[in-house]
């Protein structure tokens, strides 16, 4: 399935820049939107159902549509798909579900902690079974009590953060939020491994809590105003996890399809160089995959871009000289994840008696999703037999694993089985899940730290907050119908559905479109 592939949206002409366009002189757009992530697309297809009277272009620098989904399939098992970003969603994500749902896209449970997955620490390896049983025992300088399922040394430091956390709730923190200090200091301005240890935490219960969660950007990117938020309010992540069988990037090719249709214009490989406002309107400079360039003028020009990819807009004077804008550019850190995929001529994994899900390592690895095997496939998604191993990290792992990669700055890279960073990624799961003597066939790589993404997702930066930088994000100019939507500037960063929400909250607020129905309150 080749999701990745331009003629997904009913052919190639369709995608590449109109000739009118660098021919004649540029007609004027109602809105022209840069981007075709999750985000751009949804923009697209929602003004195009309220609001067909609007001429609408979307244009995407890449060779698909997509962003930071991207839904990938080896040749060998064509309906096998993996996921090489974005993965998964739950229930309470009403924007995803909601559309989901509404565009009859058939969705799946997406496994993650079974039983049978392992937990491997400082080259001490318990199935997860035995961690919550409270069985497992790590190498680290921490109480015997605090390596069991109901440990509460975290707990312990919100509590010395703030008197009372543990017995409060989301409406008692948003009383305090805005002027509560901790030692004198904005919770905005504390970074949030800073914070922990002022507030009580080991060096080595810091270090079990993070390796054992397979993330390193909770300590290493949030700010402490990032990690109190979450403590009030986050989705219960114990939920169930959906995916989209065939692919999550199925949902913004669905959405551009269905755009295009009603009557939206889509150019792939068609990157804006040039943003400049004028009276009444805007001046874009374009520039396809040949290096030819054209310029279309619009009314209105919606960013649906994370931030390098608009500090990578190489002419944007407002970006530059505003200093409000340029403040809320660089609100958010781009936080490095990649992911490297392995095919096997079958799931060997179950032969160690996993069928399914994700074990943790603090190895460079750190994260292994086992696929192929899964219980929840549908009966449209046949492996042929094969297995796909994922491997996925953040943060400080990178680094190892664009070095085996052999290509930086390419992003997404394929690779031989028996390559470098094929091989180490082998050796680190078999350390990890047991044993085989089958060889990976082929490897996919993907650096969401390569530009024009910047990273997998992003964090406020110290001294921001979030949920006042994501409203002023919308419209950061307010003399200027310039707008700025997607996951970056949300306050729900790491996920789609923080894309989502920007972008409807856009389109309610400055384009007057009404709530879908199908978005529950």
């Amino acid at each position: 399935m080749k999701l990745s592939r331009r003629q997904v949206l009913a052919g190639g002409a369709a995608f590449a820049l109109a000739p009118s366009l660098a021919r004649a002189a540029p007609p004027d757009l109602d809105v022209a939107i840069i981007g075709g992530g999750v985000s751009g697309a949804y923009a697209a297809w929602r003004l195009r159902q309220e609001k067909p009277h609007l001429r609408i272009h979307l244009f995407e620098a890449s060779e698909r549509i997509g962003g930071r989904l991207h839904s990938i399939a080896f040749p060998e098992a064509p309906h096998l798909v993996a996921e090489i970003g974005g993965m998964r969603f739950l229930e309470a994500h009403a924007h995803v579900f909601g559309l989901v749902e509404n565009l009859l896209l058939p969705k799946r449970l997406y496994p993650i902690d079974r039983d049978a997955n392992r937990v491997m620490l400082r080259g001490r390896n318990f199935s997860r079974k035995d961690v919550y049983a409270g069985r497992a025992r790590f190498p680290y300088r921490v109480p015997d009590k605090d390596q069991s399922a109901d440990a509460d040394y975290f707990g312990r430091a919100i509590e010395n953060i703030l008197p009372g956390a543990t017995h409060m709730g989301p409406a008692d923190w948003r009383k305090l939020r805005g002027g509560y200090r901790f030692k004198g200091r904005r919770l905005a301005d504390w970074k949030n491994r800073d914070l922990l240890r002022a507030a009580g935490m080991s060096a080595e219960e810091l270090a079990l809590a993070e390796d054992s969660s397979g993330y390193d950007d909770w300590i290493e990117g949030e700010t402490g105003l990032d990690e109190m938020d979450y403590f009030f309010v986050h989705d219960d992540e114990s939920k169930p996890f959906y995916t989209l069988a065939g692919g999550y990037q199925r949902l913004p090719l669905t959405l551009a399809a269905q755009a295009q249709r009603n009557g939206a214009s889509i150019s792939l490989h068609t990157r804006l160089v040039s943003l400049v406002a004028e009276p009444g309107r805007f001046r874009l400079a374009l520039r396809d995959a040949s290096g030819r360039q054209s310029e279309v003028s619009a009314a209105r020009v919606v960013l649906a871009l994370p931030r390098r990819g608009i500090e990578g807009i190489a002419n944007f004077p407002d970006a530059k000289t505003n200093a409000r804008f340029a403040s809320l550019i660089a609100s958010v850190r781009p936080i490095p994840a990649c992911k490297s995929l392995l095919l096997y001529k079958r799931p060997w994994w179950r032969d160690h008696g996993i069928l399914e899900g994700r074990s943790v390592t603090d190895l460079p690895a750190r994260q292994f999703y086992c696929l192929g095997s899964e219980t929840t496939r549908l009966p449209s998604e046949d492996t042929n037999g094969y297995g796909v191993l994922m491997a996925y990290c953040d943060m400080k792992s990178v680094a190892t694993w664009r070095r085996l990669a052999g290509n930086a700055d390419a992003g997404f890279v394929s690779l031989a089985g028996d390559s470098v960073l094929a091989r180490e990624v082998h050796r680190e799961s078999t350390l990890v899940l047991g044993k085989t003597a089958l060889k990976p066939i082929a490897a996919r790589f993907q650096d969401w730290s390569a530009s024009p993404f910047g990273g997998g997702w992003h964090y406020y930066a110290l001294g921001h907050d979030g949920l006042a930088d994501s409203a002023a994000m919308l419209k950061p100019i307010p003399e200027r119908d310039l707008f700025v939507c997607g996951e970056a500037y949300s306050t729900s960063q790491g996920w789609v559905e923080g894309a989502l929400e920007r972008a409807e909250a856009m389109l309610q607020r400055h384009f007057g479109l009404h709530r879908p129905d199908w978005l529950r309150a």
